[in-house]
């Protein structure tokens, strides 16, 4: 580790801390540590500031919640580059370490660490004879809900095979297996293991008594399809895609590319996702 990139949101407590002393590791290890040139004077000499991106760097801290892995991985797909998320949120399931261990940064420089590759989904919208394909990839998941929150959304579900399943709901998550353990587990979805490729679909609050999620192989090619007179709103990980009119249709497939996440303790899901569990409770 050459190269690395400090990306830290601010708007968090404790983040302008967390900035200098990882950039101040860095620095210790004979590295180099890069940041906006917005944010140097925070970090004591310890870092370079950048206008633009280092596209060649080894690495990219991500100082926030999840929400902020989830921007920065944007630059993380595009560059081929691992991500290693500092967790200053509420959850923090996206984030390796917490900012009381950043001691552990110290074993970047000294290879003990692995390169996990997670999963992305990608969306095109296709109805009028138009495609629209979505310009960024989805960490979490895509989510087809009904624009206004007001009334029920009705759409069909088609897998690759052509099976149908027809809902009436509040909407649907198509999620990564990353993404099992946000939103679509707050709507009762299961939890699935990292390391299995698959898609999950959740319905939420759906009107019916078939309510239970479908999980499908990584190859599915699965189209939700707008059976409603009402427009449906499609967003990526929480982030406005486009609007699905009455019988236009949004293809959610696995993306050709994978976000690489940098993990201290491989395998470690279960143990992080519990431990998020109980700092929920003690809240």
């Amino acid at each position: 580790m050459k190269k690395i990139v400090i990306i830290p949101n601010l708007n968090k407590e404790g983040a302008l801390e967390a900035l200098c002393e990882i950039s101040s590791i860095i620095s210790k290890n004979g590295a180099q540590a890069f940041v906006e040139e917005k944010y140097i004077e925070y970090c004591a000499g310890f870092a370079t500031g950048y206008t633009k991106f280092i596209t060649d760097c080894d690495l990219i801290i991500v100082v926030g919640g999840d929400g902020s892995v989830i921007d920065a991985s944007v630059l993380a797909v595009e560059y081929g580059v691992p991500i290693l998320g500092v967790d200053l949120g509420n959850l923090g399931y996206l984030a390796e370490i917490e900012p009381d261990s950043l001691s552990s940064l110290n074993n970047l420089f000294v290879g003990e660490y692995s390169i996990e590759e997670k999963m992305l989904l990608t969306a095109k919208k296709t109805g009028d004879k138009k495609e629209t394909v979505a310009s960024r990839f989805a960490v979490n998941d895509v989510i087809i809900s009904h624009e206004s929150y007001l009334g029920v959304a009705d759409f069909m579900l088609i897998t690759d095979s052509g099976e149908k399943v027809k809902y009436r709901a509040d909407g649907i998550i198509l999620s990564t297996p990353v993404g099992s353990t946000a939103y679509s587990l707050s709507a009762g979805g299961p939890v699935v293991d990292h390391g299995v490729n698959a898609i999950l679909a959740t319905p939420i609050c759906p009107h019916s008594f078939f309510n239970r999620s479908i999980i499908f192989n990584e190859n599915s090619r699965l189209t939700v399809k707008n059976t409603g007179k009402s427009p449906l709103k499609i967003s990526m990980d929480g982030r406005l895609f486009d609007i699905l009119e009455k019988g236009e249709e949004c293809v959610i497939t696995k993306a050709d590319k994978c976000l690489k996440v940098l993990a201290f303790n491989a395998n470690n899901m279960f143990s992080t996702l519990f431990s998020k569990m109980n700092k929920i409770g003690n809240m």
